[in-house]
């Protein structure tokens, strides 16, 4: 009865602090933070107006990334929570995340008091349970980073750490059966972050293999693991199928390493303030303390901890980074799946004495304390609303919506995170549609959007206005310090925009607002002069708007006659199945006058020989540090612009067998030839990667000599015509009616389009034919998401009734037991 009531006043006072939780951060008026926060809100303000219209499951949303698969690439259990949190609140987005902070609390403090129930540890569960949300790095989560899905994951990671621990040192099996739904959750969570877990359980199996000597019970752990990721199959398959995977994250999982100095800092945050990630100076004590104190039970989590807390620094980088699939390891993620570990071993650790408990138990509190911060931000004069307010004048999205017909491209360099994309679209029930959003995992038009960051970034301001035209943006917001030299650039910017009928119409000391007048909903159809076909091609086309990059890399993709209708075609990093066909492709363009510019550095490798070279031209390699040498051309030497800074190191090629050089060098003494031509006239090579520095530099002297080699083939911008367009919005279908053939829609291309009529994509956007589209939206891959479901919710009764019959005889004998 004692014991009873006293979980009974803890649950009570878990509740009461979920309620000051929500109110600290309300009074300040200076929330939502955390750089995605908005995203998350948003898709949940997204599914609950449409759950209340009858949509359970919605597959598109319009406006974000011209149109965007908001639950495909993103774990849907979030949304579907903070949308509940949302109706809790009554329908107010904004109250709904302070519902949702003050769950996550409250939630994830009942699963410790669960397992302190469980395992006979009420006091210390009940601590672990207050202490949980305010560990450091899940309030950095949560408030600095913005990763709702994780935060909302952690309330589960404990359950799961549990029952694993209770099948490998209690031998309970239906403990691992139990585990395997809670993995379903934190998959349905954050699928990204379930492969972290996974990851760090097998580090947690080998350890526990190394003290235990037990092999037979770490096969069930990893089945346990492995059937969830098959359950989901439904939602997993079509996500994989995409934005997720196809995504480099190799430079990202670089930013994942940091000193082990830094993670253990604990004066850091009140130096510097919550920007980095903290493993906890006390946790670290508690973990190193155990590994060579405790009992053999407790001691694997505290071992794996400090194994994986190894793993975070950057020291392991380089060798992480060899491993397979290692662009995935941002080991700094793992934190939290460590404290689990140092916390739950803690709690088994039953020997340990009264006061080194007490101890432990204080410092990891002290070692809360400089993160309240992020929490409390004093009682602030402004609501949140009223802060958001602010945010859009300041910014200029107050005027953009305003103005905007059709679509805005907001460039702030991500400064705002997702509030700016959050007070464009969803802000105060105004929505206005946008190129940018957040989440760019989920945009099919992300290519798109990075050529515009670089465009606005090295410079290339007319080519930044027309892609914003093709995107549909009637409007254009950039952050002046996006650009290239910043203030120093705003006429260049405004002719630029000028070219393209765009008007200065408002601006302030950080932003500029330009606006083309369109009376309609448009789309545009576009003449290009030239192409850029390969994978390194399309940095050419910022230097010349009027070379569009072709959709694939590969020239057997291409036609004789869709060629021949280019005057230009730059071909750098492209491919092919069969060299002699492209070879005779590229001289029958040639002799159409067609005008080919083959960079050498993109040539590919031949599959037999191994060698770089095409029709009859070999490459070398070739290396320069800081700046070319003289360079000497059929017009005399050119001088060129030292390599931009982070490229000081130059690896580019050279060329034998031209027919006729046109620009040489001398290295060593040896001439050599790095521009020229062959066959005829019209096939140029061009060596040294001229174009790329062109790029990174803007070098003039090197783009005049860029101008020369192509001739005067091109204009300055393409024609691109404004064709107004009739669209229509439904829960299941898109309706589109155009008054001409081949027009770009603006609209992202997704694989769950279909239609009756016929549906092409450029450059990952909708191009329609005369009359009326439909366009019915359809789940996609049903029937392979369905077999893996099915498969793992079969394998997964297997695997119940595997352990039912391999502990048989832990059965028999509880049975024995109970009869005695």
């Amino acid at each position: 009865m004692k014991k009873q009531a006293g979980i009974t006043m803890t649950i009570m006072l878990y509740l009461m602090a979920a309620i000051a939780i929500a109110y600290v951060i309300r009074i300040g008026g200076n929330y939502p933070t955390g750089v995605d926060t908005m995203c998350h809100v948003y898709k949940g303000d997204v599914l609950y107006h449409a759950i209340r219209q009858g949509n359970w499951y919605p597959l598109y949303d319009r406006f974000w990334y011209n149109g965007v698969q908001m639950m495909r690439y993103w774990a849907p259990l979030p949304v579907y929570f903070l949308a509940f949190c949302q109706a809790i609140a009554g329908g107010v987005d904004l109250e709904g995340y302070l519902v949702f902070v003050s769950l996550v609390f409250y939630l994830g403090a009942l699963v410790w008091l669960y397992i302190g129930i469980r395992k006979n540890r009420l006091v210390l569960g009940a601590f672990m349970g207050g202490l949980w949300f305010f560990m450091p790095n899940n309030l950095y989560a949560l408030f600095v980073e913005g990763n709702l899905p994780r935060s909302l994951s952690m309330v589960l990671l404990p359950l799961f750490i549990y029952f694993v621990s209770e099948y490998l040192f209690e031998n309970n099996w239906r403990s691992l059966i139990r585990a395997v739904p809670v993995f379903v959750g934190i998959a349905l969570c954050h699928v990204g972050y379930a492969g972290m877990i996974a990851l760090a359980m097998l580090l947690f199996l080998l350890v526990y293999r190394i003290l235990y000597h037990r092999a037979g019970k770490c096969i069930p752990v990893i089945v346990s693991i492995i059937l969830p990721f098959m359950i989901i199959g439904i939602w997993l398959y079509a996500s994989l199928k995409g934005g997720i995977t196809s995504t480099d994250s190799s430079q990202v999982m670089k930013g994942f390493f940091q000193d082990a100095v830094i993670s253990l800092n604990p004066l850091r945050r009140l130096t510097r303030g919550n920007t980095d990630f903290y493993f906890g100076f006390a946790a670290f004590v508690v973990a190193v303390f155990g590994a060579f104190c405790s009992k053999r039970r407790s001691m694997t989590g505290f071992w794996a901890a400090l194994l994986i807390f190894v793993c975070t620094t950057t020291s392991m980088y380089t060798v992480l980074s060899k491993l397979p699939g290692s662009q995935y390891l941002w080991m700094l993620r793992f934190i939290s799946i460590a404290l689990v570990m140092i916390l739950y071993s803690f709690m088994m650790w039953t020997s340990l004495k009264r006061g080194f408990v007490i101890l432990c138990c204080v410092l990891l509190v002290l070692d809360c304390i400089p993160s309240y911060g992020l929490i409390w931000h004093g009682i602030g004069e402004r609501t949140a609303k009223e802060n958001m307010q602010l945010s859009a004048d300041a910014s200029l999205i107050t005027k953009a919506r305003s103005i905007t017909k059709q679509r805005v491209a907001l460039m702030d360099g991500s400064s705002l995170g997702a509030m700016a994309p959050y007070l464009l679209t969803d802000y105060d029930e105004e929505q206005t549609q946008g190129t940018y959003g957040a989440g760019w995992q989920s945009a099919a038009t992300a290519v798109n959007i990075v050529e515009l960051n670089e465009a606005a970034e090295r410079g290339f301001y007319p080519y930044l206005f027309d892609r914003a035209l093709e995107l549909g943006n009637d409007t254009v917001l950039i952050k002046i310090s996006e650009l290239k030299n910043g203030s120093k650039d705003i006429p260049d910017v405004t002719n630029a925009a000028k070219e393209q009928e765009f008007t200065l119409v408002q601006y302030n000391d950080s932003f500029l607002l330009y606006h083309r007048e369109i009376s309609t909903v448009f789309g545009t159809v576009c003449k290009y002069d030239g192409l850029a076909i390969g994978n390194a091609a399309a940095s050419l086309t910022c230097s010349y708007p009027d070379i569009t990059r072709g959709d694939s890399a590969n020239l057997d993709d291409y036609t004789f006659a869709e060629l021949s209708g280019y005057k230009v075609i730059y071909l750098s990093g492209f491919s092919y199945s069969d060299k002699t066909k492209a070879e005779k492709l590229v001289k029958r363009l040639s002799n159409a006058g067609v005008k080919i510019i083959i960079s050498g550095d993109g040539i590919p490798q031949d599959a037999h020989t191994k060698e770089r070279d095409f029709l009859g031209v070999s490459c070398q390699d070739i290396y320069f540090e800081n700046g070319y040498p003289i360079l000497y051309t059929a017009q005399g030497e050119l001088d060129t612009l030292l390599f931009d800074k982070e490229n000081a190191q130059w690896k580019t090629v050279y060329f034998n067998g031209l027919d006729q050089a046109d620009g040489y060098l001398y290295d060593s003494g040896m001439r050599v030839d790095f521009a020229g031509t062959v066959y005829n006239d019209n096939i140029v090579f061009i060596g040294l990667n001229l174009s790329y520095h062109y790029f990174l530099t803007k070098d003039e002297n090197v783009g005049a000599y860029m101008d020369r080699l192509m001739g005067d083939q091109l204009n300055s911008l393409p024609d691109r015509t404004i064709v107004p367009l009739k669209i229509t919005y439904r829960s299941d279908e898109i309706r589109i009616e155009s008054p001409r053939d081949n027009v770009n829609t603006s609209l992202a291309y997704h694989d769950i389009f279909h239609s009756k009529q016929k549906l092409l994509s450029e450059h990952a956007l909708t191009v329609v034919r005369h009359g009326v589209t439909v366009i019915r939206l359809k789940y996609p891959y049903v029937m392979q998401g369905m077999i893996l479901s099915l498969a793992g919710i079969i394998g997964y009764l297997f695997f119940i009734l595997w352990l039912r019959r391999k502990h048989r005889h832990l059965i028999v004998n509880r049975k024995q037991l109970n009869k005695t």
